[in-house]
């Protein structure tokens, strides 16, 4: 039986109603893009997240006050269930590891460079493609990256640079909370607006990679597999309101095994074709 919320996309519906997403981190960036998923017509998910919601979320969440203090995963589901009744979603309310099903894509929207780690080699040894998120300052720049297994370099082609360009202060709770991810980066300040324009480009190479009828098929070159979104840094070299696309080049252990004696440097000399 047709929905009628889907009226106004019942083609896009149509052909997505069996595709499986795995959103891994519901925040500001996951639980938007759960909500975008979810109206376009996706009908698998996959929810990973091991936090509860915080007063302090709720200026960059789907989720509202009644949800304070409750899964973040089981309160994207909700809302994902309210707009689509239909929708099969698995909210896994725990640390990413290895999925009882296999998803079309991965869709990694975490600030924890140990989880966007865990995700890649899921990725590659799988044969699943991934899409990463993030942004930097006040949500004013975002990166989107994505990877096509054997096909594209990998996360951790990229993670070099993410990692040498982010400041992740000491964590004194290490000491005591051994469960603690210390690779997290710190939350910062940023309007909602900004992080709705990152995700919504995000969205777009979502629908590029999973939906080979969509027009947006054409975002998927495996070349250019970095977009920049300069949101609202006026004074970078990036045009503002606009996205650059960059170049990843393959150099790290996963991507080529010729690069497994340098796993001990860190991927300190993974190049990237794009900086800012």
């Amino acid at each position: 039986m047709f929905d009628p919320v889907f009226a106004r996309n019942p083609k896009e519906a149509a052909r997505l109603r069996e595709k499986h997403l795995a959103i891994i981190g519901c925040g500001s960036g996951g639980s938007a893009l759960a909500d975008m998923a979810t109206r376009s017509g996706f009908g698998v998910f996959t929810l990973v997240d091991p936090e509860v919601l915080a007063p302090e979320n709720i200026g960059r969440h789907i989720l509202h006050r009644d949800a304070v203090g409750t899964s973040k995963a089981r309160g994207v589901q909700s809302a994902i269930e309210a707009v689509n009744p239909s929708a099969k979603v698995e909210a896994v309310e725990g640390k990413f590891s290895d999925l009882a099903m296999k998803p079309d894509l991965l869709v990694v929207a975490t600030d924890s460079f140990a989880c966007e780690s865990l995700v890649n080699d899921y990725s590659i040894r799988e044969g699943v493609p991934a899409v990463y998120g993030g942004c930097w300052g006040e949500a004013s720049v975002g990166e989107i990256l994505y990877v096509v297994p054997g096909k594209t370099p990998c996360y951790e082609c990229f993670a070099g640079f993410r990692r040498q360009a982010a400041e992740i202060p000491a964590h004194a709770r290490k000491y005591t909370e051994p469960e603690l991810d210390t690779t997290r980066l710190p939350g910062q300040a940023g309007l909602w607006a900004n992080i709705l324009v990152i995700t919504g480009v995000m969205f777009q190479v979502i629908l590029g990679l999973v939906d080979h009828e969509s027009d947006r098929r054409q975002l998927i070159d495996y070349e250019h597999t970095l977009f920049l979104v300069n949101v609202s840094k006026y004074d970078s070299g990036l045009q503002p309101l606009a996205v650059t696309f960059g170049k990843v080049k393959k150099g790290c252990a996963i991507c080529d095994e010729s690069k497994l004696a340098e796993l001990g440097s860190g991927f300190r000399d993974c190049p990237l074709g794009v900086r800012w």
